[in-house]
């Protein structure tokens, strides 16, 4: 920390003295004139520029040449249009003042706002009376940088520039820091985002995440296309770097692997892998027809700890996958075509250079269960057969299964019969009171058991009257 920035206390010895006069009656000013035959004496610290966000203190000091000092007070003015108000103002009122030789003094205290867009200024303005009713004021100004605050823009780092040859895989990576990070879930929102094109068709997979990948297009000579990463912080504001990527030509003939695959997709949908638009290009740039490309898919990513997904037909140039049924929170799942001029092992290995691209598929949620009862409370005589149905109806289109477990929490035990169903029932007991049962009715997309107790809940009471 740079000590000339910090204001922990003005002293004494760098205020500016302004004395005012309030001749025959009361007057103020927030000026540093001095009037003839002044009465009320004012010293305020000299105007101050902070870059950390410590706290600040300011003594004001008053004296009077007509009596004792009874009236002092802070005011604090913001400057600057649109800026936060400084906080844990203290002692403003001056309830607090100690006296000395030279007058009376008041420490105000405050710290500069939490939260800065730019340079911010602030006007501090002293006040003081005496028991004559003699007024006078100054003001000091205090300017807090940018620097002072937590909500300076992020920054964004991205990987080193690199050569790639027409066809290739391109990784592009991001990460960010400083600004404001989100407390919870991730710090930064990335974008990425083509800033030039070169002239080229590009296209991006996977662009609003930290790592982002394209396939270098065909080019007849050199050059250099530049990608930019956007990382946005929790304050919604956004730091950039750009990434450059020099594409030189083939110099054999080559595959670019084109997919038409992609996107979003339901739970339990079957997909296409299809990477037959896959070209092949000479040493000059044209397109090759009638020779053979090989083709290998292959899984690349999914949700933590979940299994790989299988692909049928892998090794040609339209394969499948079906997502999984049960999915609760969106999902996303990236497989890679692999492309080559000659065959390709199932470890994606060949003989010539291979040439892949990212598939990113999102699959969305299943709506989260709600689970009721149409019958939440029933009266029922002893002996009765009573019946006790759960209802789900947020998922009344769902075509997913909803599993279903009924135990009971209160009352004389009863045996229920369809426990793990939709629909329960029971016997009620021969009571001689009347009595109270209650039951609990869990749901989910997997079966209830104790250790999957199912994401919604209902209870159902059931009054037991004697006959």
């Amino acid at each position: 920390m740079n000590p000339s920035f910090r204001l922990a206390s003005i002293a004494f010895s760098t205020l500016s003295a302004v004395t005012l006069c309030a001749c025959g009656g009361s007057s103020s000013s927030s000026s540093s004139n001095t009037a003839p035959n002044s009465a009320v004496s004012v010293n305020v610290p000299v105007p101050a520029t902070v870059s950390v966000g410590d706290p600040l203190t300011f003594t004001g000091k008053a004296s009077s040449s007509a009596g004792a000092i009874t009236n002092l007070f802070w005011q604090i003015e913001t400057l600057t249009l649109g800026a936060d108000s400084v906080t844990a103002v203290s002692n403003a009122d001056c309830k607090t003042v100690t006296t000395d030789s030279s007058g009376t003094n008041c420490v105000l205290s405050l710290t500069p706002p939490a939260k800065l867009s730019s340079d911010v200024t602030y006007k501090l303005s002293f006040f003081a009376g005496d028991a004559k009713g003699n007024q006078s004021n100054s003001f000091t100004t205090l300017k807090v940088l940018q620097a002072a605050s937590i909500t300076n823009n992020p920054v964004a780092k991205v990987g080193a520039d690199a050569t790639v040859t027409s066809g290739d895989k391109v990784s592009l990576s991001c990460s960010g820091s400083g600004g404001t990070p989100a407390s919870s879930g991730n710090a930064y929102a990335y974008q990425w985002v083509v800033s030039d094109a070169a002239g080229l068709t590009l296209s991006l997979t996977n662009p609003a995440t930290a790592a982002a990948s394209l396939v270098a297009p065909v080019v007849t000579q050199s050059t250099t296309v530049k990608l930019q990463c956007r990382v946005t912080d929790d304050k919604q504001r956004t730091g950039t770097a750009i990434q450059s990527i020099t594409i030189n030509p083939v110099v054999k003939p080559t595959v670019v692997p084109i997919s038409t695959s992609g996107g979003n997709v339901q739970p339990g949908a079957s997909a296409s892998l299809d990477g037959s638009k896959s070209t092949m290009y000479d040493v000059n740039g044209k397109e090759v027809t009638g020779q053979a490309m090989y083709f290998l898919w292959q899984y690349k990513s999914g949700p933590a700890g979940a299994t790989p997904l299988t692909i049928y037909n892998g090794g040609t140039s339209v394969a499948s996958v079906v997502f999984p049924a049960v999915v609760t929170t969106p999902t996303s799942y990236t497989f890679t075509l692999n492309v080559s001029t000659a065959p390709i092992s199932t470890d994606g290995s060949s003989a010539d250079p291979v040439k892949q691209r990212d598939v990113a598929f999102f699959v969305s949620a299943l709506p989260a269960i709600s689970v009721t009862s149409y019958n939440l409370v029933q009266s029922v005589n002893s002996g009765a057969s009573v019946q006790l149905k759960a209802e789900t109806p947020s998922n009344t289109n769902s075509t997913v299964p909803i599993y279903f477990g009924w135990t009971q929490i209160s009352g004389p035990a009863v045996a229920l019969a369809g426990s793990g169903s939709q629909i329960a029932g029971f016997f009620a007991p021969t009571v001689t009171v009347p009595t109270t049962l209650q039951f609990r009715v869990s749901a989910g997309y997997y079966p209830v058991t104790v250790a999957n107790p199912g994401t919604a809940s209902a209870d159902l009471i059931v009054q037991v009257l004697p006959k």
